[in-house]
């Protein structure tokens, strides 16, 4: 949902071929049904305080046919960017629609999900169905031809369920591109039930274009709220207005001879590439703690990113927790006991966790592969179903030190805990991190500022042990300290070592 560099996205011949026409960009007529050629909306994107977290737009590019059918041609981008692209969740997809002229319903999509190394390309043909559903863009310019009210048959992600627009009020909203009167539009959908996503609101100009002005939804990272960045319709040009006859040349054939396009090579992928700047900590840190159970140690461990490789398709990064050693016989792991996290670069996902542990630790034992476009969390024959963006108990650690932990005013109205969803054992929970205010720890032979982090997981087991993190104060944001129940970890050091 930023950097409004256009990118057009065509079917391949076959399919043009079998579905097409023509599709052209220079129309006499502004407007095609509900639509305006040449219209082009763009938003940013703010998550809370933090601005410009992601962008949105819009372009009505042309008007053609398919199938017999008169259609308009809609490309829609949204991206994430920054802080919430590197610690809550990775979106970049360019949309091209061609929606029909008499009822704005789409009768092809294609939809380019960029992952990073590789994108991923999902084509919906609707042009043989007998109703066709909106999805999330047609029907935001079906609630614009509606004045916002009604309701609609919807499906996005291959889930069909039903859209609602309703207006509840007017409001004055002020944009980049002007102030507006506005009507507020309440959208529901069991589609953003499912995920999460609460107050969801449109706010339609009161002019006759009824412009998308602002949208706002409730996630449980905060509020998103996108505001009108630019707007404009270009018009088309009118190949018909030319008075003057213009002489045609004469033709001489010449002989062709085919024409040998040099395949390009890939770009070769280069591992261990520097790490995006919102990230907290770089490729090569090594963090080591010493444990204790009630003042007495029992052994060490030690966090990891050791490399950024190419792990199939995909740009992966590593994280790693092991042993490293232990006293005595009542130590809770054994040397080899482990986890690793293969995530993504940007937004820390998991693609995969493995937990080898061994003594107390043993039932957290597991393998575990995520669907990071779905939530579907898959361990062994089971499955588990979460919300997009689901942390592994690793990469949790590792991303919730770009998370902007501010505490609460009150510490008995804790409203500034955020909530991430973590993959558990055997199911997906929503941890609460509360933050406390920033206070001074002893660490070995040196007093240090650091906060608290204490972490409700929902497992009462867990819960009533008492979760625990410090992290620094430092730009890194280091985690000096872990605590749960009697045990304590605290860091003895660090290094870098750049693989």
């Amino acid at each position: 949902m930023k950097k409004l560099a256009q990118i057009r996205i065509f079917l391949t011949l076959g399919l043009a071929v079998g579905f097409f026409g023509t599709i052209t960009s220079a129309q006499t007529t502004l407007t095609a049904g509900s639509f305006r050629i040449g219209e082009h909306i763009s938003y940013n994107v703010s998550l809370d305080k933090f601005k410009n977290v992601a962008f949105v737009e819009t372009n009505v590019v042309s008007r053609g046919k398919i199938a017999g059918q008169d259609v308009v041609e809609i490309e829609a981008r949204i991206k994430t960017e920054g802080f919430v692209s590197a610690a809550i969740v990775l979106i970049d997809e360019t949309r091209t629609i061609y929606a029909a002229i008499d009822d704005g319903r789409p009768l092809l999509i294609k939809r380019v999900l960029d992952g990073g190394v590789s994108a991923r390309q999902v084509d919906i043909d609707n042009t043989k169905a007998a109703a066709v559903p909106f999805d999330l863009f047609t029907a935001l310019f079906k609630a614009r031809e509606a004045n916002g009210s009604g309701s609609f048959p919807f499906a996005e992600d291959g889930e069909e369920s039903t859209i609602t627009f309703l207006p509840e009020g007017s409001q004055k909203v002020t944009t980049d591109q002007g102030t507006f009167e506005t009507t507020i539009v309440r959208i529901s959908s069991p589609y953003f039930d499912s995920r999460g996503f609460k107050n969801v609101r449109l706010w339609l100009s009161n002019t006759d274009e009824k412009i998308p002005v602002a949208f706002e939804l409730k996630s449980r990272n905060g509020i998103f709220r996108g505001t009108l960045a630019s707007y404009s319709v270009e018009k088309p040009v009118d190949t018909n207005v030319d008075p003057r006859p213009t002489p045609t040349p004469s033709v001489v054939p010449t002989p062709q001879r085919p024409i040998v396009r040099p395949t390009p090579s890939p770009t070769p992928y280069i591992p261990n590439q520097p790490l995006l700047p919102e990230l907290k900590f770089r490729l090569g840190e090594r963090l080591n703690y010493q444990v204790t159970n009630a003042g007495r140690s029992v052994g060490s461990f030690s966090l990891g990113v050791p490399e950024r490789k190419l792990v199939g398709v995909q740009d992966t990064l590593v994280l790693e927790a092991k042993a490293t050693g232990v006293d005595g016989a009542n130590s809770p792991f054994s040397l080899g006991d482990g986890m690793l996290a293969n995530v993504s670069p940007e937004s820390l996902g998991p693609n995969t966790f493995n937990a080898h542990l061994s003594k107390q630790l043993a039932p957290y034992s597991q393998n575990a592969a995520f669907d990071q476009r779905t939530g579907i969390v898959t361990f062994g024959p089971n499955r588990a179903e979460g919300p997009v963006g689901v942390h592994s108990i690793l990469s949790l650690i590792y991303a919730m030190r770009s998370f902007n932990l501010v505490p609460s005013r009150e510490a008995s109205n804790p409203v500034n805990d955020t909530r991430v969803a973590v993959f558990w054992r055997d199911k997906v929970h929503i941890f609460s991190l509360r933050p406390s205010r920033p206070d001074m720890i002893t660490l070995g032979d040196k007093k240090l500022e650091a906060q608290l982090i204490t972490i409700v997981t929902g497992d009462p087991v867990v819960d009533q042990l008492g979760f625990k993190i410090w992290l620094s104060m430092g730009s890194a944001r280091t985690p000096l300290r872990f605590s749960v129940g009697s045990y304590q970890a605290d860091l003895v050091s660090e290094s870098n070592n750049l693989p």
